[in-house]
């Protein structure tokens, strides 16, 4: 297996739980490109805003920050600095105090469990729609068809297609890439 190379690699920093975020965008804004799994998290807000629900990252890996192995040479020299620019920091080293150096490839799995997070998160929003509004979908069995709500909850809608029963359509759906609302033309005409 031969060393993976320092443009197509990536090396592990690590850092404190709570500043895992921090260093992360701290990079990114330093023109190096950095990389954590993330997660959005909801909650109820606090205090005078507890009625309002309140949005938040948390990071997947707490203390890992994976970021190109091209800025090593850089990094070393923010770490020798009296002040360093970015939060603390360290490189992870392997049992031969090497810092080693990650396959593009090998961040697929990672990549994966941030991708179903953000999926969870979109399955669990629920949107109203109110009946009359109008709808276009956009992929799914009824890609390209347009229908118009004829009633609904939190979780689903039904939409009018034209079969004469309405189809129940989640909700999570509506306001996303796969549902969107319909324009009309004016006055018939179309664009």
């Amino acid at each position: 297996m031969g060393r993976v190379s320092e443009t197509d690699g990536w090396v592990i920093l690590t850092t404190a739980g709570m500043r895992t975020l921090p260093l992360m965008r701290a990079l990114r804004a330093a023109g190096m490109e950095a990389w954590t799994p993330m997660r959005t998290e909801r909650r109820a807000g606090r205090g005078k805003k507890r009625r309002e629900t309140v949005t938040f990252d948390v990071a997947v890996l707490p203390s890992i920050v994976f970021t190109r192995a091209i800025h090593e040479a850089e990094l070393r020299a923010a770490l020798r600095q009296p002040a360093s620019p970015y939060p603390a920091f360290q490189f992870f080293r392997d049992h031969d105090r090497r810092v080693p150096v990650i396959a593009d490839a090998s961040l697929a799995a990672l990549r994966a469990v941030e991708e179903r997070f953000r999926r969870s998160a979109i399955k669990s929003t629920r949107q109203r729609v109110e009946p009359g509004t109008r709808i276009s979908i956009q992929k799914g069995a009824f890609a390209g068809m347009t229908g118009i709500v004829t009633h609904g909850s939190g979780k689903e809608a039904f939409v009018d297609l034209g079969f004469g029963k309405p189809v129940s359509i989640a909700s999570y759906l509506i306001g996303t890439d796969v549902v969107q609302t319909g324009e009309q033309p004016v006055m018939g005409i179309a664009a």
